[in-house]
C-alpha cells in the first residue's frame, strides 16, 4: 500500500532532486525498515517496518531502473547490467537461510529471526556508499504535456496490463508457496528460500538470454509462455516437478523484464522515462498485492497447489493476448 501510493510522487521529484538522490534515500530507509524488523517487539511495529520498506522501495526502484536503462545503452548491456537484481535475490535467500540455521542453532527463534535481519540493514545500508556515474542532464527536466500523453497511450495500457498479471503470478506463489510447502511436509521452514533462490538463478540467466530474441515483444511473449506453462509443473506434487516450475518461472521473469524496460524506453523517452518506469514498476506491486490476497482468499476454498497452477495458466494467457495485441499495434 504504501508503495503504491508514494511510487508515482516519488517518481515525480526526480527533476528537482535527481536520481542518484532519490535511489540513496531509498537505500537508508530500506535499511532502516530492516533494523524495525529486526527489533520489532509486536506485529504492529512490523506494520511501521512495511510501510517504511514500501517508501524505501517506491524511492529506489523506479530511477534505478532509469538509470540501468540509460547506462546500458542497447538491448545486449541491458541484459547484464540487470542480472544484479536477481543475483540479489539469489544470494539473499541463499545466504540468509543458512545464517538463520546457524543462528537457530545458537539462538532462541526471535534473535535469531532479529540478528538475521540486521545483517540485511548492514549490507543494504553499504549500498549507500556504492559509486555512481554522472546524471543525464535531460533527465532533471520536468515532464511536459507531450510526454505526459505519451505515457498515458494505449500501448502503454498494455503493457502495463500484461505485467499486473504476470505479478499477480509472483504475488500468488509467494504467498502461497511456501505455506503448501510447510504443511505437505515437502520442505522444512528454512529449506523455502533455497527452492526460490534457485528460481532467481534462472532469473539471472533470463537477463542475457532476453537479448537473444531481438525484440522487446519477442521476449515478453515468451515470457507470457513460459508463466503459463509453469501453472502445469504445479499440479504435480512431486519435487523434481516443482523444482522445473520454479525454472521456467525464474526464466520467464528474467526474460520478461529487460524486454519491458526497453518497451517502455520506446514509448517514454527522456525526463520521462523515470516517470514510465515507475507506472510500469506500479503494476507490478499492484499484481504482486493482488495475487498475494487474492490467493490467500482463495486458499479458503481451493486447494494451495490449484490456487498457483491456475493462477499462472490464466495470466499467462491474459499476458499472451494482450502481447499479442500490443504487437500488432507497434507493427
Amino acid at each position: 500500500l504504501t508503495t503504491f501510493l508514494t511510487r508515482l510522487p516519488l517518481a515525480s521529484l526526480q527533476h528537482m532532486l535527481g536520481s542518484k538522490s532519490l535511489i540513496r534515500a531509498g537505500v537508508v530507509t530500506n535499511s532502516t525498515s530492516l533494523l524495525l524488523y529486526a527489533l520489532s517487539p509486536s506485529i504492529p511495529f512490523m506494520y511501521i517496518a512495511s510501510g517504511l520498506r514500501g517508501i524505501g522501495f517506491a524511492s529506489f526502484h523506479p530511477p534505478a531502473l532509469s538509470e540501468a536503462v540509460r547506462l546500458s545503452g542497447n538491448n545486449q548491456r541491458l541484459g547484464w547490467v540487470m542480472t544484479a537484481p536477481p543475483l540479489g535475490m539469489t544470494l539473499g535467500p541463499l545466504l540468509s537461510s543458512m545464517l538463520l540455521a546457524i543462528l537457530r542453532a545458537k539462538f532462541e527463534p526471535s534473535l535469531a529471526y532479529s540478528y538475521t535481519f540486521m545483517v540485511g540493514a548492514a549490507l543494504s545500508g553499504i549500498a549507500f556508499f556504492a559509486p555512481s556515474g554522472g546524471e543525464n542532464p535531460h533527465n532533471r527536466r520536468s515532464i511536459g504535456m507531450g510526454e505526459l500523453s505519451r505515457l498515458l497511450s494505449r500501448d502503454m495500457m498494455l503493457l502495463v496490463s500484461s505485467r499486473f498479471l504476470l505479478s499477480y503470478v509472483v504475488g500468488a506463489i509467494t504467498a502461497m508457496l511456501p505455506i503448501y510447502l510447510v504443511e505437505k511436509s515437502m520442505m522444512s521452514e528454512p529449506e523455502v528460500p533455497l527452492l526460490f533462490a534457485w528460481a532467481s538463478i534462472f532469473n539471472v540467466l533470463g537477463r542475457p538470454l532476453s537479448s537473444l530474441l531481438k525484440s522487446p515483444t519477442r521476449g515478453m511473449m515468451a515470457s507470457s509462455t513460459l508463466i503459463m506453462t509453469t501453472g502445469i509443473f504445479f499440479l504435480t506434487p512431486a519435487l523434481p516437478a516443482l523444482y522445473l516450475g520454479m525454472a521456467l518461472y525464474g526464466l520467464s521473469l528474467g526474460l520478461f523484464i529487460p524486454s519491458s524496460l526497453l518497451a517502455v524506453q520506446s514509448l517514454a523517452e527522456g525526463s520521462s522515462l523515470t516517470m514510465g518506469i515507475a507506472i510500469l514498476t506500479l503494476s507490478i506491486d499492484l499484481g504482486s498485492s493482488a495475487g498475494s490476497f487474492g490467493a490467500g482468499v482463495l486458499r479458503e476454498w481451493v486447494e494451495t497447489d490449484w490456487i498457483i497452477s491456475v493462477s499462472a495458466f490464466a495470466a499467462g494467457i491474459g499476458s499472451l493476448l494482450l502481447m499479442r495485441r500490443f504487437m500488432l499495434k507497434s507493427t
